[in-house]
């Protein structure tokens, strides 16, 4: 078993903090996120979202980068991935991913999907993300690096079933699918086992966080995140299916409910989930 983490959910960490807290915690690899940090929230307190410490720059030389994997290399890990939010059709920032994701010795990266709000019809969407994978797939071949469609709600591939449809024509050498129970909650849950089924060796990752839904004040449903031990994720279930399809591939966590702070989250992380997987 394979445990990562994507630093989107260490946000007061710094890339060199954070590869000894997750060295500390035993776990074996990193996903780092990959964006820019605007200015203007640079001031503001860490958070997910906004001003992440563990965020590296697009901007970042390459010469920088490999140095940050001797140092991640140097603690005994291994740069799982490397995780930016590119929009689909984004061919220049795609390439701009894969070329950073190689100097820093990572395998893949999460390409973008068409979002859906209803405001566009979703086959049109799908048209465009199948143009822009036909692209992504030709990289992939340059780069030796695979891009991932992560199963995200509010795009076009919020379930197993519906991210199978847009990358099913593809090689999974080149291009496979993240799977990301958690965002399942919030939008396409489908049995897990049929869904991994489904997927076959397009399954190449996994996110590993948890949520529920809960009556608001004027009465409406939302879904909130929770701690990876709590909400609507069986994740016993989850990696019973996953040994079932014999998937060997890593888990990342992502924690965004702020229950514990970063450095708890990681050790908490890593001792209940090998647990949870001895209990078989």
């Amino acid at each position: 078993m394979k445990l990562s983490v994507f630093t989107v959910a260490t946000p007061d960490l710094t890339p060199v903090e954070l590869i000894g807290a997750a060295k500390e915690a035993g776990l074996e690899g990193i996903e780092w996120r990959y964006t820019t940090v605007p200015d203007n929230v640079k001031g503001e307190a860490p958070t997910f979202w906004r001003n992440n410490l563990c965020t590296i720059d697009p901007g970042t030389g390459i010469e920088q980068l490999q140095q940050l994997n001797v140092e991640v290399e140097r603690a005994g890990m291994t740069t799982a991935a490397l995780t930016p939010y590119l929009k689909a059709g984004d061919v220049e920032g795609t390439e701009r991913a894969m070329k950073h994701a190689k100097a820093l010795g990572a395998k893949s990266i999460r390409i973008g999907v068409p979002r859906y709000d209803r405001s566009e019809n979703y086959n049109e969407l799908f048209e465009i993300g199948i143009r822009y994978f036909h692209e992504v797939q030709e990289l992939s071949k340059q780069y030796g690096i695979k891009g991932l469609v992560e199963t995200h709600h509010v795009t076009i591939a919020p379930s197993a079933s519906l991210a199978y449809n847009l990358v099913s024509r593809f090689d999974p050498e080149h291009i496979g699918v993240l799977y990301d129970p958690g965002n399942m909650v919030h939008e396409g849950y489908e049995n897990y086992r049929m869904g991994m089924e489904l997927l076959g060796d397009y399954l190449a990752h996994v996110h590993v966080k948890n949520a529920g839904w809960f009556r608001s004040e004027n009465g409406e449903w939302q879904c909130r995140w929770m701690p990876f031990t709590e909400g609507a994720v069986n994740w016993k279930q989850v990696l019973a299916d996953l040994k079932s399809v014999g998937y060997a591939g890593w888990y990342g966590v992502e924690d965004f409910s702020g229950f514990y702070d970063s450095r708890a989250m990681l050790r908490e992380y890593a001792s209940w989930f090998r647990g949870l997987a001895e209990e078989d």
